[in-house]
């Protein structure tokens, strides 16, 4: 099986890689990834697509967990950047 190097490798690709490698590596910001698909699943419910009776309850549940999922692990993640700098 034939492996690709890094100089014929697709930037795009690159990008994507280390992007997910540094998510991987990071509890904070996997906790904002979260928050993020929290918040698409909380759209999803608010649209127009009738799941259940109570899909705005829901949806504003998702909603309010996924922006509080952001802002901790956003604020998490930049104190951490700057407590790591000193």
């Amino acid at each position: 099986m034939a492996s690709v190097t890094d100089e014929t490798a697709n930037p795009r690709w690159q990008t994507l890689y280390w992007g997910l490698k540094a998510l991987r590596g990071s509890l904070l910001l996997s906790a904002v990834a979260a928050g993020f698909v929290l918040l698409l699943v909380a759209a999803v419910f608010e649209s127009g697509l009738t799941i259940t009776q109570n899909d705005g309850v829901l949806a504003g549940m998702l909603g309010v967990f996924g922006l509080s999922a952001i802002v901790t692990g956003g604020v998490g993640y930049a104190l951490v950047r700057v407590l790591h700098r000193r």
